[in-house]
């Protein structure tokens, strides 16, 4: 009798052991790895970085996936291959097919698809083993290829290209720096190549951090000030600086304007930028140096050189 009770516990144990084991999904590490591509530093070509997911589920996996390569690299040797500013919006995997919905900023200036960035994508999904079809939208609507047409179901070898047919995008910046005598801003206009993943925002204040091309004109920014992120919500562009952007800045109370209304008045420059919210090493401060500091600030045109 003993012998038999123990032999049914045994075989409950082993059927309920069986079934939590058994479903699609809910075994973390039969996966071990997976690749997400990036561009290269010179966003001509794509590279891949292995990254560890024996901790993700099946169904967890593919949005890892993609919201590591959204992120972007930690490598210096690695760059976007999705635009700076993209997000997911929603991702659906059924059977083998994953479909990926996007939003708006996956696409560069007048909507051109990038070539790299697709590839990035399929690619990147199809290194998860249930997945070797994927299918991207925009905000719902189908991707647009570069001959105008819809994009339909991609597999991985429908995105092989030739890395020196991708193009880079330009584009003219408005920069503002301070006059010979530090009294007003006045403009330089810029003629920029962004490289794929880059967005306006990013160059804006990379070349504004570089200083100004004309002799006449004065730096505002600390040359060692570092940009820890930059992204645009509702019209609100939010600049996160390294703290040498306060500690490095030895201006009175006018060179800080200088240096507030520098950023705040090139970067609203670009269209669907109207504040600028400033944050250091990832918070909001009260003050700069002087000035308040924690809410968006409006761009200024009475700093402007008439």
């Amino acid at each position: 009798m003993l012998k038999k009770l123990l032999y049914i516990t045994l075989c409950v144990v082993l059927l309920l052991t069986g079934c939590s084991l058994s479903g699609t999904g809910s075994v973390k590490g039969e996966q071990k790895t997976a690749m997400v591509y990036y561009a290269n530093a010179e966003g001509t070509d794509l590279v891949s970085a292995e990254i560890d997911v024996r901790d993700k589920t099946e169904k967890e996996l593919p949005r890892y996936v993609i919201e590591t390569l959204l992120e972007g690299p930690s490598s210096a040797d690695m760059s976007r291959s999705v635009r700076a500013g993209t997000k997911l919006l929603s991702l659906i995997t059924e059977k083998s097919l994953a479909r990926v919905d996007l939003s708006k900023e996956f696409y560069h200036e007048e909507s051109v698809l990038d070539v790299l960035s697709i590839a990035a994508i399929v690619k990147s999904l199809c290194s998860v083993n249930s997945i070797d079809q994927v299918l991207v939208t925009i905000e719902g609507q189908p991707l647009i290829s570069p001959d105008g047409t819809a994009q339909g179901i991609l597999k991985e070898s429908d995105v092989v290209f030739v890395a020196d047919t991708l193009t880079e995008d330009e584009a003219n910046i408005t920069l503002y720096f301070s006059d010979a005598n530090a009294e007003c801003l006045v403009s330089e206009i810029r003629r920029v190549k962004l490289r794929r993943g880059d967005s306006l925002e990013q160059l804006v204040m990379q070349e504004l951090i570089r200083g100004p091309e004309l002799p006449e004109n004065g730096n505002t920014v600390p040359t060692e000030t570092k940009i820890r992120s930059i992204e645009t919500k509702d019209k609100v562009c939010f600049v996160n600086l390294s703290s040498e952007f306060v500690t490095k800045n030895p201006s009175g109370i006018s060179g800080e304007r200088m240096t507030v209304y520098s950023i705040v008045n090139s970067l609203t420059e670009l269209s669907g930028i109207d504040k600028v919210q400033f944050l250091i090493e990832g918070e909001k401060k009260d003050v700069y140096l002087h000035m308040t500091f924690n809410e968006p600030i409006e761009r200024d045109v009475s700093m402007i050189q008439k």
